[in-house]
């Protein structure tokens, strides 16, 4: 096996799996914790209403240049099932919680917004093939936006 070729296994697949499964597993967790009485429901404040859109931002870019759609997607439909089994026993989302939920369901939209902005782009297409299809921004940026620089040995 080439030493670059592990290298970028320990880096791509396994370095992924060691960094965000205790990340998402320690936010739900977390978000286990943030409901109350129904009665005594929390409200965002402004400033974190205005902290949604950065937190969503940060979200979309871990979920797309990390290549972890599938953890993403787990987290969030396990915090929406747990959202709706704790409000059948009458408890709510406090404000932390409210700014977590808020943030994962954002990034959802602005991931399917990337996804269907690049749905028909023939090179990101064939450099991710599949069934799951969410194009890395650093892929789309060397591919579309970076300018060509000079040829190699030319200043």
């Amino acid at each position: 096996i080439d030493s670059f070729e592990l290298l970028y296994y320990y880096d791509e697949h396994l370095g992924h799996c060691m960094w965000y499964i205790p990340f998402f597993l320690i936010l739900f967790v977390y978000f286990t914790g943030c409901f109350t009485p129904a009665a005594r429901r929390g409200r965002m404040p402004l400033p974190a209403l205005l902290l949604v859109a950065p937190s969503s931002l940060y979200y979309w870019y871990l979920v797309t240049e990390g290549q972890i759609f599938i953890l993403y997607i787990f987290t969030t439909f396990a915090m929406v099932a747990l959202v709706l089994h704790q409000r059948r026993k009458g408890l709510a989302l406090d404000s932390n919680g409210l700014f977590l939920f808020h943030s994962f369901l954002l990034s959802l939209l602005l991931i399917a917004a990337w996804v269907g902005w690049l749905w028909n782009d023939p090179t990101l297409r064939r450099k991710y093939p599949g069934v799951i299809y969410i194009p890395e921004p650093w892929a789309f940026y060397s591919l579309h936006l970076r300018s060509p620089g000079p040829p190699e040995g030319q200043p």
